[in-house]
């Protein structure tokens, strides 16, 4: 199938797509995965024998038939409830549409809903080589709003050819992923709403894609649609002081909105922009507002949190009261560790290292110190000064300023991420005690790390404008001027690199464009040639925005893509979406540091959406999670929970805590 718009091949064994190109992209990206077959009917069933849910041989979706041409193709499938009629066609504008019809070939009633019915599209959403996924690759923002349901998918690098899907007939209430493994957010199964059939009757989906320049211009292309509503709010999370949920609902149909919340009808206020809401929050947690416009019915979440000053302090006491080792006899006396929500215990592990005290664990006494700098608090000092004890006996050498990756200092290899957390740590304790030998700790830590290859590493502790006015305000001339030259080199070689990433722990991911953005921000707030420096740093800011999402949910808004971090991180050990993750903050840090370099207000205002959504990482009684798994299921397993284990979520609070100097509302 071909128009002026499209290239699409049809695999006439399995009635799927193979392939999607845009014919004038020089790229000539293929935005449907190999490993995947776009169109597949996932039709799972309840197996007898064992008692679970699974595509059952023999009640399977199977195909019957694929008739082909060169603009139109109808493919005919069949299990043992229904039959679902695929037809493929180009609409009058170019679009590219597919319909699937859904009839129920039984003598009596069937249910189709998110466990027995699914819709496979497997966007090429993979991270290999970072040059590859700029061209080849992209970022699938996916929101599943009922009748208002689209995907946004950008390409990783730069790009005016991007690809957008958007339902006009039928509903999607939320989305599987399946065979997420290492590298691939795996397939995405689309899931419709619940329904009952009557014997012979049908259901249809529909959806059109198109072609897209990328930021502002997806949401005008989905203007196009009769159906669309548009959804813009001044925030998703709030807290309780602020009082007021404010959104704006924009039906190009015109209609006037229906609106609920929790079963109340909600006003709405018509203006220029369309109907405004201001909602009065009367409680702290979850809101789903239902919007219906005419025959379409979707939906935004929100989140209500408790005043920023008392989530601060619940979680900072939890913290020192909870979460810290305080057996004389162990080694891991004054350590921080991992909390079992569950279990209402400390967890370690210390052969794998992401549970260890050491590693990210560092997110934790970050914050604390921070919070130190803000309040004096007795309490948290004594643990503080504790941990400093923990850190310079189990993993930090003071003689060599040398970073071990695990307690007794011990390093199976010289992980490269750990030393800048330290360096860090050294920095804050600064900035609480005024005391010269962390700066001289940091003289011998910057040393041994950069005489180890720090300057290949993409490193997000690296807090260079923090370290240079640490030396600054201590007089350390000759000490600023070495730091200045060797941090000046490791900018030098992230701008030399551009965006051809080097792979690390991960081969590309978010956070590896971070550290790029904010490093080089951080080096031209220190130099006069600043024009240069806003010239380096957009080139991965562009890059850095297409992880994040633009969906009207708390979830989502101002959050970048990750995939793999309950498995790390979190003791469910899910691969699949994690949305959010604490290491989403660190695009609100790049944002921050680019919006102080280039004086543009609109990195500040995402920086700041990205955090406030965060906070749903920080729960109302002082406790934490690792992680928000948000699709439904994930290779078969459920999701759509927050992992029970509190691990390294702190950094968004200490990353507020940074953003607090620039904006009132996180002011304790």
């Amino acid at each position: 199938m071909r128009n002026s718009y499209f290239e699409i091949e049809i695999d006439e064994k399995t009635g799927c797509v193979k392939s999607i190109i845009n014919p004038v992209d020089k790229d000539g990206m293929n935005w449907c995965a190999g490993d995947g077959c776009w169109g597949k009917i996932h039709k799972r069933s309840w197996d007898a024998g064992t008692g679970e849910l699974g595509e059952i041989e023999g009640r399977r979706a199977e195909l019957e038939k694929t008739e082909l041409s060169d603009a139109r193709a109808v493919s005919e499938y069949v299990s043992d409830e229904f039959s679902v009629t695929v037809t493929r066609y180009f609409k009058e504008n170019g679009n590219f549409a597919e319909n699937y019809r859904i009839k129920n070939i039984t003598d009596t009633v069937i249910c189709i809903n998110r466990d027995n019915f699914g819709i496979e599209t497997p966007f090429n959403d993979r991270y290999v080589g970072a040059d590859e996924c700029m061209v080849h690759h992209c970022n699938t923002h996916i929101w599943c709003g009922h009748n208002i349901a689209w995907v946004n998918a950008l390409k990783m690098g730069a790009s005016t050819i991007n690809l957008g899907l958007f339902l006009t007939k039928g509903a999607i209430d939320c989305y599987d992923q399946d065979r997420c493994e290492g590298p691939s957010r795996g397939i995405f199964v689309l899931e419709p709403e619940s329904l009952l059939l009557n014997s012979g009757e049908e259901y249809e989906l529909e959806w059109e894609l198109f072609w897209h320049e990328g930021g502002d211009d997806f949401f005008a292309q989905l203007k196009k649609f009769d159906s669309y509503i548009g959804i813009d709010a001044v925030h998703y999370t709030i807290f309780e002081d602020e009082k007021d949920i404010e959104f704006t609902v924009s039906p190009v149909s015109g209609e006037a909105p229906e609106i609920t919340v929790c079963g109340e009808s909600v006003a709405a206020e018509k203006k220029d922009s369309g109907w405004h809401v201001k909602y009065h929050a009367k409680h702290r947690g979850e809101y789903k507002f239902l919007i219906t416009a005419g025959d379409v019915c979707t939906w935004a979440r929100f989140m209500v949190k408790k005043n920023f000053r008392s989530l601060l302090e619940d979680r900072v006491h939890f913290i020192v009261r909870n979460q810290q080792c305080l057996d004389q006899k162990s080694p891991l006396y004054g350590a921080f560790m991992v909390y079992d929500n569950e279990y209402d215990s400390v967890y370690f592990d210390y052969k794998n290292t992401d549970h260890n005290a050491c590693r990210e664990r560092m997110n934790i006494p970050l914050l604390l110190m921070k919070y130190l700098q803000v309040k004096d608090d007795a309490e948290v000092r004594r643990a503080i000064d504790l941990y400093i004890e923990f850190m310079f006996r189990e993993f930090y050498e003071e003689k060599t300023g040398e970073v071990f990756n695990n307690i007794g200092k011990h390093s199976e290899w010289v992980r490269l991420y750990n030393a800048p957390g330290a360096m860090l740590i050294l920095c804050e304790m600064y900035f609480v005690t005024k005391g010269e030998k962390y700066l001289d700790n940091i003289m011998k830590l910057a040393e041994k790390y950069y005489s180890v290859g720090g300057k290949k590493c993409y490193a997000n502790g690296l807090a260079i404008g923090k370290v240079i006015r640490a030396f600054r305000e201590s007089g350390r001339k000759k000490d600023e001027e070495r730091l200045m030259e060797l941090f000046q080199t490791h900018v030098d070689n992230i701008i030399s690199i551009g965006t051809s990433y080097p792979p690390h722990e991960v081969i590309y991911e978010q956070t590896i464009v971070t550290p790029a953005v904010t490093h080089i921000a951080e080096m031209g707030r220190l130099r006069d040639d600043k024009e240069y420096y806003i010239r380096e740093a957009k080139r991965h800011l562009e890059c850095l925005e297409r992880f994040s999402g633009m969906q009207p949910d708390y979830h989502l808004n101002e959050i970048a893509i990750r995939f793999w971090d309950d498995y790390w991180f979190g003791k469910n050990r899910t691969k699949g979406d994690t949305l959010p993750h604490h290491l989403s903050v660190l695009t609100a840090r790049a944002y921050i540091a680019y919006s102080l370099l280039s004086g543009e207000k609109k990195w500040m205002d995402k920086a700041e959406e990205c955090l406030r959504n965060c906070m749903c990482l920080i729960g109302d009684n002082g406790r934490g999670s690792a992680a928000y798994v948000y699709p439904y299921k994930l290779n078969g397993k459920r999701g759509e929970f927050f992992d029970p284990w509190s691990n390294d979520q702190d950094l968004v609070l200490y990353d507020t805590l940074y953003f607090a100097d620039y904006a009132s509302i996180f002011k304790i």
